[in-house]
């Protein structure tokens, strides 16, 4: 080790000690830099067994076990090993309160292990985020040690209210999905404010397993370059509606612009040396806007349409298909009668392609 990286080291534990960590914590730590972000973050350096946590929430150990094992925390076969942090223990309070309000186990256990895998990448972004806006390349342990714990002691009281809003905002689209679809199967007509539109969706290919290869911030340019490159060629009446991950879903009251728009995309990605194929579905029927988004079956559809697309391919439901008709510029192949998930019956497909491809 260099006379430098000594120093650093010495002057990080020093300091360390004057905010009041304790010698064999900071010796202890495989990266004492990160203790005071850790400290912000809630994590005090108690440590509680399985059978604490059971003693102070009324859980029984088994149904603990699986629950902080769904949340990524290690499952130990001692359950008076002393792994867990006290937020294990108030996510266990949690649950113990949605089951005291009827919802099972195994729901629970669903609903934990979903949203830790899509935290999982959240947290990937912030930790990129964090280190991105405090350090810089030279920057000693020290320096380090002090930026990320004013970010993290800054940002830790925006987590909880930012991720239930979110969550809330997530929760009430998915109702408005529901309320739609079926105040549309009560009635038997279409919805007051609601219009013939065709909605598309172009996807990502293999968006998932590239997050294997690329960091976070990699993923986050892709999925920007796509947004960039559809907001870029949507013009009206084609209209861009935002991005859903790794897919964008655009509008547009006829359907011809859309799907040339469409078709454009596709072809624009495959000959970007930067982004990975796309996969395109589109439908065509009545769908009402709420709060600049849009619900109804033809979005039920052309989302469902897109998963069963190949890479590179344009599919269309039958009623896109009808919609645009004997249009010039197109050519068509029967793809087949599918069942999709979530549409009660079979939905015939039908490839779009360029004429002159």
């Amino acid at each position: 080790m260099s006379e430098n990286a000594t120093a650093d080291q010495a002057a990080l534990t020093e300091w360390l000690l004057s905010q009041g960590f304790a010698r064999d914590e900071i010796e202890d730590s495989f990266a004492p830099m990160l203790l005071p972000a850790r400290r912000a973050l809630g994590d005090d350096g108690t440590r509680l067994s399985a059978r604490q946590i059971s003693a102070q929430t009324g859980m029984d150990l088994p149904a603990l076990q699986a629950i902080l094992h769904a949340a990524g925390r290690p499952r130990a076969d001692d359950p008076d090993a002393a792994l867990y942090l006290p937020v294990d223990s108030t996510l266990i309070g949690y649950a113990q309160q949605c089951m005291g309000f009827g919802l099972g186990e195994e729901e629970i256990l669903a609903v934990v292990q979903v949203m830790t895998e899509g935290l999982a990448r959240t947290v990937e972004m912030m930790r990129y985020a964090v280190l991105a806006s405090v350090a810089e390349p030279g920057d000693t342990e020290l320096e380090v040690a002090k930026g990320t714990g004013a970010v993290a002691a800054q940002v830790a009281p925006l987590l909880g209210p930012m991720t239930q809003d979110m969550l809330r905002m997530q929760i009430l689209h998915a109702l408005m999905e529901d309320e739609v679809s079926a105040s549309e199967r009560l009635a038997g007509r279409p919805l007051p404010g609601a219009g013939e539109v065709s909605i598309a969706f172009a996807d990502l290919v293999g968006f998932t397993s590239l997050g294997e290869e690329l960091p976070p911030e990699g993923l986050e340019r892709l999925s920007q370059r796509l947004a960039d490159l559809a907001r870029d060629l949507a013009d009206p009446p084609v209209r861009f509606v935002k991005t859903i991950g790794d897919e964008v879903m655009l509008v547009s009251a006829d359907p011809v612009p859309l799907l040339d728009m469409v078709l454009k995309l596709v072809d624009a990605a495959d000959s970007d040396d930067l982004l990975p194929r796309l996969k395109a579905g589109m439908a065509t029927g009545s769908a009402v806007s709420r709060a600049g988004d849009w619900f109804g079956r033809p979005v039920n559809q052309a989302s469902r349409v897109t998963g069963v697309a190949r890479p590179g391919t344009v599919l269309l439901a039958e009623s896109a298909r009808e919609a645009i008709g004997d249009a010039e510029g197109f050519t068509w192949s029967f793809a087949g009668a599918r069942r999709l998930k979530g549409i009660r019956d079979e939905v015939k497909l039908f490839r779009a392609r360029r004429a002159e491809d």
